[in-house]
């Protein structure tokens, strides 16, 4: 289906609406209807303006991306010319102040990913696309200095970055264990900083 043309604040309310829906219900499920009830438009106006389910999810997870500074300073970093150990953890702790904020529906996407196509296309566009992408960058830029620890490639230690600070591990140690925000924090850093950056003499 085409995308018609709306209003930049129809079209946030339509996505900020989605967000909230399912965040509120636990899972990716909302009529048309309720979206629409929500955020005070038509109903015609909701997926008429995404062009389907995938692109209404992918806007609004970019969406809520824009609702912060935190992606804004992600990109700064991995896009910089230059990037040092600190810039890499600074990426790394902007990031895991981000994460609490959109695992609700996150976490969601993930789960959904495995079965439905259009949660993947939206879940990978944000994790594979964008942090992945950016921890890549980085880590690519310390490997070619000669930078991370023992015999690490720059795409394998941004993969097992990844894993380290993906929604799944916020759930299985906050979310499954109890583990503060700031424990949570404090492990991946460290653990970060020993696997993947090499000591300076």
């Amino acid at each position: 289906m085409k995308k018609q043309p709306i209003s930049e604040a129809t079209r946030t309310a339509i996505l900020n609406a989605t967000w909230s829906l399912f965040a509120e219900k636990g899972r990716l499920e909302a009529s048309q209807a309720d979206i629409a009830r929500a955020a005070g438009v038509s109903r015609q106006s909701v997926y008429l303006a995404f062009g389907n389910r995938a692109g209404l999810l992918t806007a609004m997870a970019r969406n809520k991306d824009m609702q912060s500074d935190h992606v804004q300073r992600l990109r700064q970093i991995s896009q910089a010319q230059k990037a040092d150990e600190q810039d890499f953890l600074r990426y790394v702790d902007i990031w895991l102040d981000y994460l609490p904020l959109i695992y609700p529906v996150g976490i969601l996407l993930d789960a959904e990913s495995l079965t439905d196509a259009e949660a993947e296309s939206a879940w990978d566009d944000r994790m594979k696309g964008a942090l992945l992408a950016g921890l890549k960058l980085i880590l690519g830029r310390l490997e070619a200095a000669g930078r991370l620890g023992g015999a690490w490639r720059a795409e394998q230690a941004a993969e097992l970055v990844w894993s380290l600070v993906h929604p799944t591990s916020w759930r299985q140690l906050v979310v499954g264990c109890g583990w503060s925000r700031e424990d949570f924090r404090r492990s991946r850093l460290d653990m970060i900083r020993s696997l993947v950056l090499a000591e300076r003499a």
